[in-house]
């Protein structure tokens, strides 16, 4: 997104299940990334709990929360 004139983007990864948890990485694990144009990236590690589309919606909601924080620190 950066690239094509952006000035954020945002990375999701992670597992919403039911299947193909670790011990590590279980099931509901999601990693959000931001990075603003000119500084630094920066990743936060979740663990949302209940179904699939439960941890999609809260993967959601938590990126876009991210979004809107990360821009409002930028404007002061």
């Amino acid at each position: 997104a950066l690239l094509f004139g952006g000035d954020m983007a945002v990375a999701v990864r992670g597992g919403a299940g039911p299947t193909g948890g670790s011990k590590d990485k279980p099931v509901g694990c999601v990693y959000i990334a931001w990075k603003i144009k000119d500084h630094d990236a920066e990743a936060v590690r979740f663990q949302f709990s209940g179904a699939r589309q439960s941890v999609r919606e809260a993967t959601v909601i938590a990126a876009l929360e991210g979004v809107v924080e990360r821009s409002l620190q930028q404007e002061k």
